[in-house]
C-alpha cells in the first residue's frame, strides 16, 4: 500500500463494517486470507487493487465475488519511525 503511504509494519486500524464506498481502502477476505486493497465495486465483477505497483489488481467475477469479504474499512494507520 505504498502508493497509500502504508509500509511494511505499520499497523492498520479497520472499523468493522461489511460494506465500504466505491474506492475506499478495506481489509478484505478471500478464501481464508486477509488483504488490504482499494475496493472498487462493479454489478459483474469485484476489484482489489493494490496500492503498490508491484502487484496486480484482484479481479473476482460473477460467482468468483463469494469467495471475498469485507472485514472492515480502514480508518487510520501508525507508521513504524526510522
Amino acid at each position: 500500500m505504498i502508493g497509500a503511504r502504508i509500509f511494511d509494519g505499520d499497523t492498520v486500524y479497520i472499523r468493522r463494517q461489511e460494506t465500504v464506498e466505491q474506492g475506499q481502502i478495506a481489509a478484505v477476505l478471500i478464501d481464508g486470507e486477509a488483504t488490504l486493497k482499494r475496493v472498487r465495486c462493479y454489478e459483474d465483477r469485484l476489484c482489489l487493487e493494490p496500492e503498490n505497483p508491484m502487484y496486480r489488481p484482484i479481479v473476482l467475477w460473477g460467482e468468483e465475488m463469494s469467495r471475498a469479504s469485507i472485514l472492515g474499512k480502514a480508518v487510520a494507520f501508525t507508521a513504524i519511525l526510522p
